[in-house]
């Protein structure tokens, strides 16, 4: 259409669609003893970013701390290794046992082991992609992995992302949590899209420092500390009823929307059947597709609740006996509003 806006990879980027677990040892993670929590700014809840387009889609075996070990291969993947620490921690600064965190990022060349990653650079069949673990008694957790590589993500404007990493924090009794962590030093850190946006005290939180010659792990390794602090749920917000009337599934209809059919894929199903689920657990309000993870949506007002994984606000609507009826996907970018019925 004459006014349909041109999905590039910065569009797959702000749709924001996009093992084993085990209690692990820090010492597999140079020091014996985990990054101090030091003073009262170290224990600001962490902040949110979106999920981005290439959050594991599609299960797979091998999933844990080591993603350099991929299905026991004896081939390693190509890059600079690094060990990422850090610690689950609340906003009373207290550790958080049994979080699950998971991590998923690009290769050293810059590709993700996505499926709807289409950036022409190489593939690396021994490079894990992302894995999960769950944080000790001390709120520990750590991961082996590879730095990954910048990557384009607009062709037409030359615009790249910085090297990140995307983390995922879980606790029952929590409000979940959807991050990136950045390298310090590196030049696209003052033109990425999102580094470049943050706060000086959100830069102190993400942008972390690689940390050389660290004794107990392998000489060429570097050591990245990261604690992560998230949010408790409150009794008040637990005892919540009001959102009862919004569980259910709405049938989204993308008829009269024009949706390249690869988005619409990408959203998980195809132009005449996609369904999304409204589910409450705990009190807290979560939003499900067919190809998406489950992720919490946070209340703007009473009806209008944001989905910050993918960038989104859902407005839910009603009939003239105040009965909700469906919903509106409101992007916070240019892109044509999307109507669901409940069905």
């Amino acid at each position: 259409m004459k006014n349909q806006k041109k999905f590039t990879r910065r569009n797959w980027l702000q749709l924001g669609m996009g093992g084993t677990l085990g209690i692990i040892s820090m010492k597999l993670f140079g020091y014996n003893e985990s990054p101090k929590v030091q003073t009262e700014k170290d224990c600001l809840a962490t902040q949110y970013e979106g999920m981005g387009p290439f959050h594991p889609n599609k299960d797979q075996n091998d999933k844990d701390f080591d993603l350099t070990n991929f299905n026991n291969s004896n081939q390693k993947p190509k890059g600079e290794l690094i060990y990422v620490r850090g610690k689950i921690i609340d906003e009373e600064c207290n550790p958080i046992t049994g979080a699950l965190v998971m991590i998923w990022q690009a290769n050293t060349h810059g590709k993700y082991s996505h499926e709807y990653d289409t950036n022409i650079v190489e593939y690396d069949p021994n490079f894990q992609g992302w894995g999960q673990v769950k944080s000790n008694e001390k709120g520990e957790y750590g991961f082996k992995t590879i730095k990954p590589g910048k990557y384009i993500f607009d062709q037409d404007s030359n615009d790249w992302r910085t090297p990140h990493i995307h983390f995922k924090v879980a606790r029952r009794g929590y409000h979940e949590l959807i991050t990136q962590m950045y390298f310090e030093g590196e030049e696209l850190n003052k033109e990425d899209i999102f580094a470049s946006n943050l706060t000086e005290v959100e830069k102190e939180q993400v942008i972390r420092k690689s940390l050389k010659n660290v004794g107990g792990i392998e000489k060429e390794a570097s050591l990245i500390n990261f604690n992560i602090v998230i949010k408790k749920v409150k009794k008040e917000e637990k005892d919540k009823t009001e959102f009862d009337e919004f569980v259910g599934n709405y049938k989204v209809n993308f008829k009269s929307t024009p949706l390249e059919k690869e988005i619409i894929q990408f959203f998980g199903g195809n132009r005449e059947n996609l369904i999304l689920t409204i589910s409450k657990k705990e009190g807290l309000l979560n939003a499900e597709m067919p190809i998406q993870p489950i992720c919490e949506i946070y209340p703007k007002s009473k009806d209008r609740y944001e989905y910050k994984a993918f960038d989104t606000d859902i407005e839910f609507t009603r009939d003239n006996h105040k009965k909700v009826t469906g919903l509106i996907f409101h992007r916070h970018f240019e892109f044509p509003k999307i109507k669901a019925e409940k069905i």
